[in-house]
């Protein structure tokens, strides 16, 4: 008996082993049965193989750079597919992992940014900015309990250019950090001084797929706006909620 379940094991190891090595052996552009059910995403010029290549990635015709990724094989061991990225482009680099399972996806990164790249977002609120980006210890997870995220974002400060109210302003702000974690089960955003002793802006992402941000008073002044009543400069006394996204709901 002990023999017999010995040779089935053997027989199904064998069995992963070669479906292992025949997904290790399809060429990078098998990856496109992923990216082709994400609406704008696209992969262009890929190169390699399944589990390790690089391609051009572009969504809605913008090309976003050059992905080169390894798939981990150990993490098959937690039923997930994971693997190893990285991503160059002129204005940007980053690197880091990401795995998908059956209920939860997980993503990590690390990167520099210029701000060319974040003006190109905030373009269509009549911002510009100067500086470098720098994005740190990025962890985001979701499962069924929701989405969950830590990590810091810091911005080197200098010019920026705004409109409000038909005014064009041209100021010099500090350098800012921010400082990403799980506020009562949301995701929130919490923007200080680089030095960390003055609160500028909060941002919170709600499960309905609002973005809330609430700018201080200090903020207002340091934009050359100062707040009429800014007794308390930390207080938070504007707040802009925008839709980012619509939640999915249940397959029916």
């Amino acid at each position: 008996m002990l023999g017999k379940t010995t040779k089935t094991v053997a027989a199904l190891v064998g069995i992963a082993a070669l479906l292992l090595l025949g997904v290790a052996l399809m060429p990078a552009r098998a990856i496109k049965l992923a990216t082709d059910r994400v609406d704008g995403l696209a992969l262009h010029t890929a190169e390699g193989r399944l589990f390790s290549g690089e391609a051009d990635l572009a969504y809605r015709g913008e090309n976003l750079g050059r992905v080169t990724w390894s798939l981990r094989p150990g993490a098959l061991l937690d039923f997930q597919l994971g693997t190893d990225w990285r991503i160059a482009h002129p204005d940007y680099t980053a690197s880091g992992t990401a795995a998908v399972g059956a209920r939860t996806t997980e993503f990590a990164a690390t990167g520099i940014i210029d701000a060319l790249a974040v003006n190109r977002f905030l373009s269509q609120y009549h911002i510009s900015l100067d500086g470098m980006f720098e994005v740190a210890g990025l962890r985001v997870r979701h499962d069924s309990g929701g989405v969950a995220a830590e990590g810091r974002l810091r911005w080197s400060g200098g010019r920026a250019v705004y409109r409000l109210s038909g005014e064009t302003h041209d100021v010099l702000l500090p350098a800012m950090v921010g400082t990403l974690a799980n506020v009562a089960g949301q995701p929130g955003l919490e923007v200080m001084t680089a030095d960390g002793s003055m609160p500028l802006l909060n941002i919170r992402l709600d499960a309905e797929g609002w973005a809330h941000i609430g700018v201080t008073a200090r903020l207002t002044s340091l934009a050359g706006n100062p707040w009429r009543d800014g007794n308390n400069e930390d207080a938070v006394v504007v707040t802009v909620s925008e839709r980012l996204f619509e939640p999915s709901g249940p397959d029916v």
